[in-house]
């Protein structure tokens, strides 16, 4: 892959206001230099930009002063234009592309969907890599771009002296990018090819749906379980009410279930008697109201027998005046009151003795209403006992009938349960099959990987042995950890790397023997998606505090790691003869590499004395 950075431009939002270009060398370390906060580290954010980023990273500052942002640059043998404009929220969805040199006024002549399109084919990234990743897995679906090669190219500010981040993933998406990480790393290093990683994928599409399969099938077994389970029980039940004979046995669960489904099939169940406990009711009710009626009519004797024995005791208590009248009336004194007395008794006793005959006979005939009553309570009572009898029996037969219910609903419950069908085994015999055909055609990955990771490994250490600023590790061996994506230094002789190697500084000399490590191994195995470029941002950040000057110490320090830069150059581009491209910004002064040779160092553009990015007449108005 060949990739030459040519070309930064800013149009800015000032009329009448000059476009300004930064313009850069191939296969040369091109450095912008000068003070702080003048715009150095925004090189790469606009590259990053206009290479379709969604997350805007140029400071706030200086979109604001410009309009649009363009890079030219070669990509395999295309000249490439791209400009996009500046964003008036988080990114701008204006874009230009163009072959050639850029505009002289840029406007927007594509959609970014597009664009990024283009740039994947251009990236080496066609149908064959771009595929969703553990999609039919339930995990999130990964798409490769040639975004995510760019945690390769740049070596920020804000990873450069860390202890143990690499891939500065905060700068383009931490999520996303942490994500993308972990999958492409094998790919860039040159361990997987894209039919192994899609054979892979497959693969695991594949044991993720044999395992779906013999969940399935656990499950039915399952089910099967508790249903001949609960089918037993329900034979159980029906044999103790004597549906189903006792010594009756059955060899499977479907025979027993036909057993049961005959036994509801053939049980008639008698309705409940609902008249018979009514008729009991309507009986019960009619013999306490004859009962009533036959207490009434012997009451009704009882005190018609006692008026009568009253009566007969007054015609007794009255009978002298009788006897006086006929035998001794003229001993009586004659007079008018005595006379009218006496014939008032005499009336009184007439009287009396007549009603006493009338009492002889009843004043009302409730002889034959209660010899009625009494035939008829006879009657009632007879059917009461009839139907007692009838109750008790039908009290038996509704326990059995409610167990019988209870089998009958439990049954129709377990019929209308959740049916497994019988796993597919043509489809599993189909799987099976295509995953020992798949693992055949993947490479054992293994042995290459091994290969890989010594010659990264191999390549990292021929830069470190190069350095003169860290005696204190000299004959350490370095170590790339895959798993936790940093750099370890082993002490000589030992197997456990060191847990701290101290200073920003030397973490500084790590991080760049990683990069031209890489780039190095990546050259060399002629990889066909990390372009081969490298941003590096300031590695004086250890020495430099400010606008306060650097101890020599500290210079010799920072002229070994231009060196380390410098002699990368002429191995890979001179001796080797590949094409590589380093953009660095610096706070170091051009005196560092040009007093020292670094013939391999260009000096793009110095920001000293008020000039930065942003020329000063745009930036203060």
């Amino acid at each position: 892959m060949k990739f030459i950075l040519h070309e930064v431009k800013l149009w800015f939002k000032k009329k009448n206001s000059t476009p300004i270009s930064y313009n850069f060398l191939p296969d040369k370390i091109n450095v912008i230099t000068g003070d702080a906060t003048t715009g150095k580290t925004s090189f790469w954010s606009i590259i990053d930009y206009c290479l379709l980023s969604g997350k805007m990273n140029i400071a706030n500052n200086i979109t604001k002063k410009v309009s649009w942002f363009g890079i030219r640059f070669t990509l395999n043998n295309k000249e490439i234009s791209i400009a996009r404009k500046s964003p008036e929220g988080p990114v701008s969805s204006e874009a230009f592309y163009g072959t050639g040199t850029l505009p002289d006024i840029p406007d927007g002549n594509i959609p970014i969907s597009e664009l990024k399109s283009l740039l994947d084919k251009e990236f080496g990234i066609t149908d064959r890599l771009r595929f969703p990743y553990a999609k039919e897995l339930g995990k999130k679906s990964f798409y490769h771009s040639y975004r995510y090669f760019l945690l390769f190219n740049s070596l920020t500010e804000d990873i450069i002296g860390t202890r143990e981040t690499y891939f500065d993933t905060t700068f383009y998406g931490k999520e996303e990018y942490d994500y993308a990480l972990n999958h492409v790393f094998d790919l860039v290093i040159g361990v997987n090819d894209i039919e192994s990683l899609k054979a892979q994928e497959r693969i695991e599409q594949i044991n993720a749906e044999i395992q779906r399969i013999r969940t399935q099938e656990i499950q039915k077994q399952k089910a099967e379980k508790k249903v001949e389970y609960e089918i037993s029980k329900l034979v159980e039940k029906l044999k103790e009410k004597s549906f189903i004979e006792y010594t009756e046995n059955f060899d499977s669960v479907d025979e027993a279930a036909a057993a049961i489904q005959e036994v509801i099939d053939n049980t008639k169940i008698a309705a409940t008697n609902s008249k018979l406990f009514e008729e009991l009711d309507e009986l019960n009710g009619k013999r306490r109201a004859i009962k009533v009626q036959i207490s009434s009519i012997d009451r009704y004797r009882k005190e018609f027998d006692i008026y009568r024995k009253s009566l007969t005791k007054s015609a007794d208590s009255l009978k002298p005046i009788e006897f006086l009248t006929k035998n001794l009336s003229d001993q009586l004194i004659d007079s008018y009151e005595t006379k009218d007395f006496i014939d008032y008794l005499g009336e009184s006793l007439k009287t009396i003795q007549s009603s006493i005959s009338k009492a002889k006979l009843e004043p009302l005939r409730v002889s034959g209403d209660e010899s009625e009553l009494k035939i008829q309570l006879t009657s009632v009572e007879n059917r009461i006992n009839q139907l007692e009898k009838i109750r008790n029996t039908t009290l038996v037969e509704v326990q059995k009938f409610i167990a019988f219910g209870e089998v009958k609903n439990e049954f129709e419950r377990l019929s209308k349960g959740k049916k497994f069908e019988p796993i597919d085994t043509v489809k599993l015999n189909q799987l099976n099959e295509e995953k020992s055909r798949l693992e055949g055609e993947i490479k054992n990955t293994k042995p290459i990987k091994f290969i890989r990771k010594t010659e990264l490994n191999n390549r990292i250490q021929r830069h470190f042995d190069q350095l003169k600023s860290l005696p204190d590790f000299k004959d350490s061996k370095t170590l790339f950890n895959e798993t936790a994506m940093h750099l370890q230094l082993i002490p000589n002789g030992l197997s456990f790397p060191y847990e701290n190697i101290g200073s920003k500084s030397n973490y500084m000399f790590m991080h760049l023997c990683f990069y031209l490590g890489l780039h190095e191994h990546l050259l060399n195995i002629a990889s066909q998606h990390v372009p081969p470029f490298l941003f590096i941002d300031q590695p004086s950040i250890p020495y430099y505090s400010g606008d306060s000057g650097i101890g020599n110490d500290d210079k010799s320090k920072l002229i070994d790691a231009f060196s380390l830069i410098n002699s990368f150059i002429e191995d890979v581009v001179i001796k080797d003869s590949h094409s590589f491209q380093i953009l660095m910004v610096e706070h170091a002064p051009k005196e560092y590499w040009i007093d020292n040779k670094l013939t391999h160092f260009h000096t793009v553009d110095e920001f000293l004395n008020g000039k930065g990015l942003v020329p000063d007449e745009v930036y203060k108005n």
